[in-house]
Protein backbone atom coordinates (compact mmCIF):
# COMPACT_ATOMS: atom_id res chain seq x y z
CA UNK A 1 0.00 0.00 0.00
CA UNK A 2 1.09 3.09 -0.70
CA UNK A 3 2.16 6.10 1.98
CA UNK A 4 -0.71 8.79 2.52
CA UNK A 5 0.87 11.85 1.64
CA UNK A 6 -0.09 15.00 3.77
CA UNK A 7 -2.13 17.20 2.90
CA UNK A 8 -0.67 20.79 2.10
CA UNK A 9 -1.52 23.76 4.53
CA UNK A 10 -2.54 26.91 2.48
CA UNK A 11 -1.61 29.93 3.95
CA UNK A 12 -3.94 32.90 2.72
CA UNK A 13 -3.82 36.47 3.85
CA UNK A 14 -7.00 36.85 5.80
CA UNK A 15 -9.41 40.00 4.85
CA UNK A 16 -11.84 42.25 6.78
CA UNK A 17 -12.28 42.68 10.70
CA UNK A 18 -11.26 39.24 12.46
CA UNK A 19 -10.10 38.13 15.43
CA UNK A 20 -6.82 36.58 16.88
CA UNK A 21 -7.05 33.15 16.23
CA UNK A 22 -5.89 31.93 19.52
CA UNK A 23 -6.11 27.83 18.43
CA UNK A 24 -3.20 29.18 15.96
CA UNK A 25 -1.36 31.03 19.35
CA UNK A 26 -1.82 27.96 21.15
CA UNK A 27 -0.27 26.12 18.57
CA UNK A 28 2.74 28.10 18.51
CA UNK A 29 2.58 28.24 22.08
CA UNK A 30 6.84 26.89 22.20
CA UNK A 31 7.80 30.08 19.77
CA UNK A 32 6.34 32.14 22.10
CA UNK A 33 8.54 30.67 24.97
CA UNK A 34 11.50 30.79 22.98
CA UNK A 35 11.09 34.17 22.20
CA UNK A 36 10.31 35.09 25.30
CA UNK A 37 13.77 33.54 26.61
CA UNK A 38 15.06 35.32 23.64
CA UNK A 39 13.90 38.83 24.90
CA UNK A 40 14.79 38.08 28.61
CA UNK A 41 18.59 37.38 27.69
CA UNK A 42 19.06 39.86 24.76
CA UNK A 43 17.79 42.85 27.48
CA UNK A 44 20.99 41.36 29.29
CA UNK A 45 23.55 40.24 26.96
CA UNK A 46 26.88 42.15 27.39
CA UNK A 47 25.96 44.30 29.81
CA UNK A 48 27.98 45.21 32.79
CA UNK A 49 26.10 44.21 36.05
CA UNK A 50 23.68 42.24 34.33
CA UNK A 51 20.17 41.29 36.01
CA UNK A 52 21.51 44.09 38.83
CA UNK A 53 19.97 46.35 37.05
CA UNK A 54 16.28 45.27 37.59
CA UNK A 55 16.73 46.24 41.02
CA UNK A 56 19.40 49.19 40.62
CA UNK A 57 17.20 50.95 38.45
CA UNK A 58 13.58 51.19 40.70
CA UNK A 59 15.96 51.52 43.43
CA UNK A 60 17.49 54.36 41.94
CA UNK A 61 14.52 56.00 40.60
CA UNK A 62 12.72 55.67 44.15
CA UNK A 63 15.79 57.42 45.55
CA UNK A 64 15.45 60.32 43.14
CA UNK A 65 11.63 60.90 43.71
CA UNK A 66 12.21 60.54 47.41
CA UNK A 67 14.84 63.57 47.54
CA UNK A 68 12.67 65.72 45.00
CA UNK A 69 9.04 64.56 46.04
CA UNK A 70 9.58 64.31 49.24
CA UNK A 71 12.05 66.12 50.73
CA UNK A 72 12.07 69.11 48.71
CA UNK A 73 7.94 69.49 47.75
CA UNK A 74 7.53 67.91 50.69
CA UNK A 75 4.65 65.80 49.43
CA UNK A 76 3.88 63.24 52.14
CA UNK A 77 2.53 59.59 51.69
CA UNK A 78 -0.08 59.78 54.47
CA UNK A 79 -0.93 57.00 56.77
CA UNK A 80 2.77 56.65 58.39
CA UNK A 81 3.41 54.91 55.02
CA UNK A 82 7.13 55.75 54.80
CA UNK A 83 7.34 57.61 51.55
CA UNK A 84 10.53 55.67 49.75
CA UNK A 85 8.12 52.26 50.25
CA UNK A 86 4.83 54.53 48.74
CA UNK A 87 6.67 54.89 45.86
CA UNK A 88 8.64 51.77 45.01
CA UNK A 89 5.30 49.88 45.56
CA UNK A 90 4.11 51.95 42.33
CA UNK A 91 7.03 51.45 40.63
CA UNK A 92 6.20 47.65 40.59
CA UNK A 93 3.18 48.07 37.94
CA UNK A 94 4.39 51.14 36.07
CA UNK A 95 7.85 49.81 35.44
CA UNK A 96 6.32 46.65 34.00
CA UNK A 97 3.64 48.65 31.99
CA UNK A 98 6.04 51.01 30.71
CA UNK A 99 8.50 48.44 29.58
CA UNK A 100 5.75 46.21 28.11
CA UNK A 101 4.17 49.22 25.94
CA UNK A 102 7.34 50.54 24.84
CA UNK A 103 8.88 46.74 24.07
CA UNK A 104 5.97 45.76 22.36
CA UNK A 105 4.90 48.76 20.98
CA UNK A 106 8.30 48.15 18.44
CA UNK A 107 8.46 43.81 18.73
CA UNK A 108 7.61 43.93 14.79
CA UNK A 109 10.13 46.67 13.67
CA UNK A 110 13.07 44.13 15.48
CA UNK A 111 11.85 41.25 14.47
CA UNK A 112 11.43 42.06 10.60
CA UNK A 113 13.85 39.78 9.98
CA UNK A 114 12.11 37.00 11.48
CA UNK A 115 8.72 37.97 10.10
CA UNK A 116 9.65 38.61 6.39
CA UNK A 117 10.71 35.10 5.97
CA UNK A 118 8.47 32.83 8.33
CA UNK A 119 5.28 31.76 9.13
CA UNK A 120 3.76 32.39 12.27
CA UNK A 121 0.99 34.01 14.20
CA UNK A 122 2.60 37.63 14.88
CA UNK A 123 0.72 38.25 17.84
CA UNK A 124 3.26 36.41 19.53
CA UNK A 125 5.54 38.61 19.23
CA UNK A 126 4.08 41.85 20.88
CA UNK A 127 2.94 39.57 23.40
CA UNK A 128 6.41 37.76 24.09
CA UNK A 129 7.60 41.73 24.57
CA UNK A 130 4.94 42.01 27.59
CA UNK A 131 5.58 38.14 29.04
CA UNK A 132 9.42 38.39 29.26
CA UNK A 133 8.38 41.62 31.53
CA UNK A 134 7.26 39.28 34.35
CA UNK A 135 10.94 38.28 35.18
CA UNK A 136 11.73 42.06 36.05
CA UNK A 137 8.88 42.40 38.05
CA UNK A 138 9.56 39.80 39.94
CA UNK A 139 12.95 40.31 41.09
CA UNK A 140 11.74 44.31 41.89
CA UNK A 141 8.76 42.82 43.90
CA UNK A 142 10.78 41.10 46.17
CA UNK A 143 12.94 44.29 46.75
CA UNK A 144 9.56 45.88 47.38
CA UNK A 145 8.70 42.64 49.99
CA UNK A 146 12.16 43.08 51.75
CA UNK A 147 12.00 46.84 52.12
CA UNK A 148 8.32 45.98 53.60
CA UNK A 149 9.83 43.77 56.11
CA UNK A 150 12.66 46.45 56.85
CA UNK A 151 9.94 49.29 57.48
CA UNK A 152 8.07 46.53 59.49
CA UNK A 153 5.46 47.32 57.41
CA UNK A 154 3.97 43.50 57.02
CA UNK A 155 2.03 42.34 54.94
CA UNK A 156 -2.23 42.94 54.74
CA UNK A 157 -4.87 40.36 53.85
CA UNK A 158 -5.70 42.54 50.41
CA UNK A 159 -2.44 41.35 49.07
CA UNK A 160 -4.80 38.48 48.00
CA UNK A 161 -5.57 40.99 45.00
CA UNK A 162 -2.07 41.58 43.83
CA UNK A 163 -2.59 38.97 41.28
CA UNK A 164 -5.82 40.50 39.81
CA UNK A 165 -4.21 43.63 39.28
CA UNK A 166 -1.28 42.29 37.66
CA UNK A 167 -3.52 40.20 34.93
CA UNK A 168 -5.06 43.44 34.47
CA UNK A 169 -1.63 45.54 34.10
CA UNK A 170 -0.35 42.93 31.50
CA UNK A 171 -3.46 42.20 29.64
CA UNK A 172 -3.75 46.47 29.23
CA UNK A 173 -0.01 47.03 28.33
CA UNK A 174 -0.44 43.70 25.55
CA UNK A 175 -3.95 45.86 24.22
CA UNK A 176 -1.97 49.18 23.57
CA UNK A 177 1.02 47.00 22.96
CA UNK A 178 -0.86 45.49 19.22
CA UNK A 179 -2.32 48.82 18.64
CA UNK A 180 1.49 50.34 18.85
CA UNK A 181 3.27 47.79 16.61
CA UNK A 182 0.80 47.37 14.07
CA UNK A 183 1.12 51.32 13.64
CA UNK A 184 4.11 51.40 14.04
CA UNK A 185 4.84 48.94 10.78
CA UNK A 186 3.59 51.47 8.68
CA UNK A 187 4.14 54.81 10.46
CA UNK A 188 7.73 54.99 11.41
CA UNK A 189 7.50 57.84 14.30
CA UNK A 190 5.31 56.06 16.59
CA UNK A 191 8.29 54.89 18.12
CA UNK A 192 9.43 58.08 18.76
CA UNK A 193 6.30 58.88 20.40
CA UNK A 194 5.97 56.29 22.56
CA UNK A 195 8.49 57.64 25.16
CA UNK A 196 6.95 60.68 25.29
CA UNK A 197 3.81 59.60 25.32
CA UNK A 198 4.83 56.97 28.86
CA UNK A 199 6.63 59.99 30.62
CA UNK A 200 3.68 62.53 30.11
CA UNK A 201 1.29 59.35 31.54
CA UNK A 202 3.10 58.18 34.95
CA UNK A 203 2.76 62.10 35.72
CA UNK A 204 -1.15 61.74 35.29
CA UNK A 205 -1.03 58.63 37.24
CA UNK A 206 -0.71 58.51 40.96
CA UNK A 207 2.97 56.97 40.84
CA UNK A 208 5.13 60.00 42.83
CA UNK A 209 1.95 61.48 44.47
CA UNK A 210 -1.22 60.27 46.87
CA UNK A 211 -4.30 60.83 45.02
CA UNK A 212 -5.10 63.02 47.92
CA UNK A 213 -2.56 65.85 47.25
CA UNK A 214 -4.25 66.34 43.57
CA UNK A 215 -6.38 69.76 43.55
CA UNK A 216 -10.55 68.86 43.03
CA UNK A 217 -10.68 70.68 40.03
CA UNK A 218 -7.60 69.01 38.49
CA UNK A 219 -8.35 65.33 39.93
CA UNK A 220 -10.76 64.56 36.90
CA UNK A 221 -7.27 63.80 34.86
CA UNK A 222 -6.09 61.19 37.02
CA UNK A 223 -9.55 59.58 37.14
CA UNK A 224 -9.74 59.32 33.83
CA UNK A 225 -6.04 57.46 33.81
CA UNK A 226 -6.97 53.76 33.56
CA UNK A 227 -3.55 53.20 35.71
CA UNK A 228 -4.74 54.91 38.60
CA UNK A 229 -7.15 52.27 39.46
CA UNK A 230 -3.90 49.93 38.52
CA UNK A 231 -1.36 51.58 40.72
CA UNK A 232 -3.87 51.95 43.27
CA UNK A 233 -4.63 48.72 43.61
CA UNK A 234 -1.27 47.52 44.04
CA UNK A 235 -0.82 50.03 46.55
CA UNK A 236 -3.69 48.29 49.19
CA UNK A 237 -2.58 44.91 48.03
CA UNK A 238 0.84 45.65 49.59
CA UNK A 239 0.11 48.49 52.26
CA UNK A 240 -3.49 47.77 53.07
CA UNK A 241 -5.92 50.68 52.61
CA UNK A 242 -9.78 49.55 50.77
CA UNK A 243 -9.81 48.24 47.22
CA UNK A 244 -10.96 50.89 45.16
CA UNK A 245 -13.70 48.85 43.50
CA UNK A 246 -15.13 51.68 40.99
CA UNK A 247 -11.62 52.98 40.05
CA UNK A 248 -10.01 49.09 39.62
CA UNK A 249 -13.88 48.47 37.36
CA UNK A 250 -13.11 51.38 35.24
CA UNK A 251 -9.39 50.11 34.42
CA UNK A 252 -11.27 47.00 33.16
CA UNK A 253 -13.71 48.27 31.41
CA UNK A 254 -10.76 50.02 29.37
CA UNK A 255 -8.41 47.33 29.21
CA UNK A 256 -11.35 45.04 27.89
CA UNK A 257 -12.14 48.11 24.96
CA UNK A 258 -8.52 47.93 24.01
CA UNK A 259 -7.67 44.56 24.15
CA UNK A 260 -10.32 43.37 21.82
CA UNK A 261 -9.95 46.49 19.39
CA UNK A 262 -6.26 46.13 19.39
CA UNK A 263 -6.81 42.57 18.68
CA UNK A 264 -9.66 43.14 15.48
CA UNK A 265 -6.57 46.10 14.27
CA UNK A 266 -3.61 43.83 14.57
CA UNK A 267 -5.37 41.25 12.79
CA UNK A 268 -6.63 43.09 9.87
CA UNK A 269 -3.35 44.71 9.46
CA UNK A 270 -1.31 41.73 9.73
CA UNK A 271 -1.18 40.36 6.33
CA UNK A 272 0.49 43.36 5.35
CA UNK A 273 3.59 42.99 7.90
CA UNK A 274 6.00 41.01 5.93
CA UNK A 275 5.59 43.51 2.60
CA UNK A 276 6.14 46.69 4.62
CA UNK A 277 9.00 45.62 6.63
Amino acid sequence: MSAVEPRPIVIAPSSGWRSIDLREVWEYRELLFILVWRDIKVRYRQTLLGVLWVVAQPLLTAVIFTVLFNRVAKIDAGGGVPYSLFVMVALVPWSFFAAGVSASGNSLIGSSHLISKVYFPRVIVPAASVLSGFVDMAVTLALVIVMSLVYRAGVPPQVIFLPVAILICALFAFGIGMWLSALNVEYRDIRVIIPFLLQLWMYATPVVYPLRVVPEKYRWVALINPMTGIVETFRAAMLGGAIPWPQLGYSVAVMAVVLVSGAFYFRRMERLFADVL
